[in-house]
């Protein structure tokens, strides 16, 4: 490995990191529903960046860069990979729910869901909402597979339901509207919708406020970037 091709590896890295996190971006602030192939693209540019962060070794740049400029560049190389992880598990989420929601209602029909929702529109969103979650959608992965394509017996999912259902029984007593509405903000009720919006819309402008403000500092071939919490402020 040369110190040319890991600038290189550097600068690829960093671009899609840019596209990643403005494609991030616009997913979940757009109005209609999330574009699947944005999703799918998003994704794919993030095992190439993955890729790209694998080939750089900081190392090879240490006879022309000094110290400080070798740690911004490990810095910002973190921010990639915690960025990519976490963008990535978001999206995966996203996109799974969109598989499973539709299918599960012939399934839910066949079960009591009561104990989980008012309505069987709502358990069947928590239902599908818990099986992709972000912390549990890799331990369900093969039985979602299995859901949406049907292979599934409705007595295999009834022991499913009755195991899943123990976790996410209907909230008792006033809750705030994060927790009565264990779901995506698009799901919940219209006034909640709105409260998340406008608290979205404050985040926004000060995260733009944020970046005028911020002087990026150069490195010849790099850019100091905003941190990984700074992010995730920006994406809720």
């Amino acid at each position: 490995m040369s110190a040319r091709s890991t600038e290189q590896n550097y600068k690829i890295a960093k671009n899609l990191y840019q596209d990643i996190s403005d494609d991030f971006y616009e997913i979940e602030n757009n109005s209609e529903d999330d574009d699947a192939y944005l999703i799918d693209q998003t994704l794919d540019d993030i095992k190439r960046m993955i890729r790209h962060i694998n080939r750089i070794n900081l190392e090879d740049l240490t006879n022309d860069y000094d110290a400080r400029t070798i740690e911004t560049l490990d810095n910002n190389i973190d921010t990639f990979r915690e960025a990519g992880y976490y963008i990535e598990r978001a999206l995966m989420s996203a996109k799974l729910f969109d598989k499973v929601h539709p299918v599960l209602d012939e399934y839910m029909k066949k079960v009591d869901w009561k104990p989980i929702a008012d309505t069987q529109e709502d358990a069947i969103k928590k239902f599908g909402r818990f099986l992709t979650n972000e912390s549990n959608y890799e331990q369900y992965k093969t039985i979602i597979g299995n859901i949406v394509k049907g292979t599934m017996n409705q007595k295999a999912f009834g022991k499913l339901f009755d195991q899943v259902s123990q976790r996410i029984l209907k909230p008792k007593g006033k809750k705030t509207a994060a927790q009565r509405n264990p779901l995506p903000p698009q799901m919940w009720p219209e006034e909640d919708q709105e409260k998340w919006q406008k608290m979205k819309d404050e985040w926004k402008k000060e995260a733009e406020k944020s970046r005028e403000d911020d002087q990026f500092k150069r490195v010849d071939f790099d850019e100091s970037f905003i941190t990984l919490k700074e992010f995730k402020k920006l994406t809720s």
